[in-house]
């Protein structure tokens, strides 16, 4: 059987997206939060480049063995 919570979201988002438009106000977040400000698409760039070569330097398998 499926989470109860996993079925409600579609219409816990609806209800959400109703209220906010009834009432003429909408739920923001601080900028602090979002994921997309300069500091961290630069960390998340980064990140992929380490990741990156991590697995290309102890990579188990070579281009050799493909």
């Amino acid at each position: 059987m499926q989470n109860r919570r996993t079925l409600s979201a579609p219409v816990t988002s609806v209800y959400n997206s109703v209220m906010q438009n009834f009432t003429e106000l909408a739920y923001t977040k601080s900028p602090q939060h979002k994921d997309s400000t300069e500091v961290r698409i630069k960390r998340d760039v980064s990140d992929v480049q380490k990741m990156q070569t991590k697995i290309t330097t102890f990579s188990s398998y070579t281009a050799d063995q493909l």
